[in-house]
């Protein structure tokens, strides 16, 4: 995600799930406010705005793999102290 004068943007590679119905995929290309979404299960491309508000129909996912590093960086901490 980037963040700038204009606002707060996705960008490639962010992992972002659809309010609605709960799919996560990848974002693999942006164009002019606009991001292609490469959904996880399904392998198609759907278009969002890049932007990131409140009236998005995206937001951004932590992926699993990035949560198992924090947990496993907190137990170190933890274990050091």
């Amino acid at each position: 995600m980037e963040t700038n004068t204009d606002g707060t943007y996705f960008q490639e590679g962010d992992h972002v799930r659809i309010k609605r119905t709960g799919e996560i995929g990848r974002i693999n290309a942006t164009d002019g406010g606009v991001v292609y979404v490469l959904m996880d299960e399904t392998r198609e491309t759907k278009l969002f705005s890049a932007r990131v508000d409140e009236d998005a129909y995206i937001e951004l996912a932590t992926s699993e793999v990035a949560g198992t590093m924090s947990r496993e960086l907190e137990s170190e901490d933890s274990g050091a102290a």
